[in-house]
């Protein structure tokens, strides 16, 4: 019965953001955590007509989860790897690591998610075309933390590229009932996920622990010494590791609090 009650408040938030933005193509977007695994789900229960499965590739996360969401939702059609590259890489060596807490947390979200997925879209689906609207559907549900509750709207457009709309499709739903709902579809389930408790598509150091690391590093070695390798060389140049705080004073109120995928990290900051 939960989950029909569920699946009602998630078709009736499809509806009314089809109605109001009145989108030219859909967009299943997939992190390789819970959440986004249910909203992929219940969106082809409900007939949604995806596009395209979009996946934000940081390269600075366990590896793992990027090749998990091409094995599972790659050979379901349409697969678009938003990858930021070698900009992890390239920012941390050059200024130093984001440093610690929401704000620096801010600055990556920019660098590793917003923009890489802004290009994405533009790509393959935008294209120079005008009057594109593009439903970007996630999995960031309200229950997460109370800071989420507080700045956690059902819809959003996109405040850099207003085209792109973002639908929370699991709005309403408690942690348990995705649980469920993914427990009585089969849902394929990621082994990162499972072992870290969080997709791990994103290891930027802003909001995870030291014990995080050392947990994540044990289980998978090679992103371990990728990254003590890359924090060698940055702190010989900056002076401070992954996870230090900034050495420079950021406002975080001038940071854009938009970043639709990165619901673990924004509820760490509740």
């Amino acid at each position: 019965m939960e989950n029909t009650v569920n699946i009602q408040s998630s078709a009736e938030i499809l509806k009314a953001a089809i109605e109001r933005f009145n989108p030219t193509h859909f967009v299943s977007m997939v992190s390789g955590g819970k959440d986004s695994a249910a909203s992929d789900q219940v969106a082809r229960e409900l007939g949604v007509k995806i596009d395209f499965v979009m996946h934000g590739n940081t390269r600075c996360g366990i590896a793992e989860t990027s090749q998990f969401v091409r094995d599972t939702y790659g050979k379901l059609g349409e697969y678009v790897e938003a990858d930021a590259g070698t900009a992890y890489e390239d920012y941390v060596i050059r200024k130093g690591f984001f440093g610690k807490g929401l704000s620096a947390h801010a600055y990556a979200y920019r660098v590793l998610k917003a923009t890489p997925f802004r290009k994405a879209v533009s790509a393959a689906i935008r294209k120079g075309k005008r009057d594109i609207r593009v439903m970007l559907l996630n999995g960031a549900r309200k229950d997460e933390s109370e800071n989420r509750q507080k700045h956690l709207q059902v819809w959003r457009q996109d405040p850099a590229s207003p085209g792109n709309i973002w639908v929370n499709l699991i709005h309403d739903w408690s942690q348990d009932d995705r649980d469920e709902y993914l427990d009585s579809r089969g849902t394929p389930i990621n082994p990162v996920a499972k072992a870290l408790c969080r997709s791990g598509e994103c290891m930027c150091g802003t909001m995870q622990s030291k014990e995080e690391r050392v947990e994540a590093a044990a289980l998978y070695p090679a992103w371990g010494k990728w990254l003590a390798d890359l924090e060698y060389e940055v702190v010989s140049k900056h002076g401070f590791g992954w996870g230090a705080p900034f050495t420079k004073h950021r406002d975080v109120w001038q940071a854009d609090l938009f970043q639709p995928m990165c619901k673990d990290c924004i509820a760490r900051a509740a």
